[in-house]
């Protein structure tokens, strides 16, 4: 912890960091105190998805702030409604919105509707949550629970049997990614061992980001929804990182043109600007709680809160009116073309992504673990002018959807010449 702030800093695994204070930013850059600018490769922390400073969101929160600076959340405001309508309509029509405060709230609010949703359909036996063994859906309340990755997990939580981790989509021990069919057999055998007639919901991230960059085969999405249309469970997807133009279309499920059961949101959802979060829900399912009379009793103070919609509603012109969706499927080719040159690297295991996600997994090398060199690639890349985010061995990359060219190749030559540089002087030390 910082010895000279009253704030407490730590990390993802809960470490002790280095100050590093940011004094102003502009676009995708930031200033560091006592250093020069560094492009935040990591868009602040996989939210700010159009850089600081953007002027129309920061016109767009003043005329919100000027004309409701605050709304209840069990009132309407013309830019709640106007987003819930624009979010809809953005996953394919017919859901109904449940706003949140942030990603881990929202995945709350998803697992209580689907629990009561059983229940109100005479059904209360179906109450387990599944989830990945490397997901991560926050760590506060109920969402701490459907967090399956152990690098994640809040020290001392105990384990609940109502909440059941079952496997990735990529073997962690080997590195290999399991094909459809291992991966049917691994999901069926879980499905017949619980029970389907206990089992509530599953959470799925199209992209485990956080838990490694896992990225699942073609088809993964689609298994899931067979499987759950089978067995009566309700398919939930974590859209909170994913979401919003990060995977070069809208909501990264639209790869695979399923209809999830439910969507969460949030980080991108305000381009970062502003905490705000959100739940979409099948129509079907809000009508089986409406007509049975199962209230949710979720009221969240800050949620919907109408200068969080309305700078929402302002990224989601800006996103689709500069084309980034499309910006970003083509930036994908760049950053693999780029990547290429440390793809032989001996202290690389795997390069690997799509979008504007990307991981770098790191090897023990030289007497050297992956996590110490992924830490010293992430100081040696910050050096370089490039933020990067890494954590159990893994460099995460996910820039601002509106990045240039020439930003994009200055954040790849930043990558390679860090890796490239640690690879030299671990292979001259040994």
């Amino acid at each position: 912890m910082s010895t000279n702030t009253s704030q407490w800093v730590e990390d993802f695994e809960g470490q002790d960091v280095p100050e590093l204070i940011i004094s102003s930013g502009q676009g995708g850059w930031v200033k560091i105190e006592g250093r020069d600018l560094a492009y935040e490769a990591v868009s602040g922390h996989s939210c700010l998805n159009l850089g600081h400073g953007h002027p129309e969101l920061v016109d767009a929160a003043q005329t919100a702030m000027s004309g409701l600076s605050y709304c209840s959340p069990e009132h309407l405001s013309t830019a709640s409604m106007t987003l819930a309508d624009r979010l809809s309509s953005l996953l394919g029509g017919n859901y109904m919105v449940k706003y949140a405060l942030s990603g881990g709230s929202a995945n709350e609010v998803a697992l209580g509707i689907a629990r009561r949703r059983w229940s109100a359909l005479g059904r209360p036996e179906k109450k387990i949550c599944l989830s990945l063994d490397r997901s991560y859906h926050g760590n506060l309340g109920q969402a701490q629970f459907v967090t399956g990755f152990e690098a994640f997990r809040v020290e001392g939580r105990p384990d609940s049997p109502d909440f059941m981790h079952i496997t990735s989509a990529r073997n962690a021990e080997t590195g290999d990614t399991f094909s459809l069919d291992e991966l049917r057999q691994r999901l069926e055998a879980d499905i017949a061992a619980i029970g389907a007639e206990r089992i509530a919901c599953l959470f799925v991230e199209p992209v485990n980001f956080a838990g490694g960059v896992i990225i699942p085969p073609r088809g993964y999405l689609k298994l899931l929804r067979e499987l759950c249309d089978r067995y009566e469970i309700t398919l939930i997807v974590d859209e909170v990182i994913t979401g919003f133009g990060r995977s070069g279309t809208w909501f990264a499920f639209q790869h695979e043109d399923i209809r999830p059961d439910m969507v969460t949101m949030g980080k991108g959802i305000t381009a970062g600007y502003f905490p705000l979060a959100a739940v979409a829900v099948d129509r079907t399912i809000y009508n089986d709680l409406r007509q049975h009379q199962v209230p949710l009793k979720m009221v969240i103070t800050m949620a919907s809160h109408p200068v969080g919609c309305s700078i929402a509603l302002k990224a989601i012109e800006i996103v689709e009116r500069d084309g980034l969706c499309d910006q970003v499927a083509a930036n994908e080719n760049r950053i693999r073309a780029g990547f290429e040159a440390i793809a032989q690297s001996p202290v690389l295991r795997d390069i690997r992504g799509f979008g504007h996600m990307w991981g770098l997994e790191f090897c023990d090398f030289n007497g050297r673990t992956a996590a110490d060199i992924a830490a010293d690639v992430a100081r040696r890349c910050e050096h370089n002018g490039c933020i990067v985010a890494a954590a159990d061995g893994i460099i995460r990359v996910n820039p601002p959807l509106n990045i240039s060219t020439e930003e994009c190749d200055m954040m790849i030559q930043a990558m390679v010449r860090s890796v490239s540089e640690i690879a030299d002087e671990l292979a001259i030390g040994s």
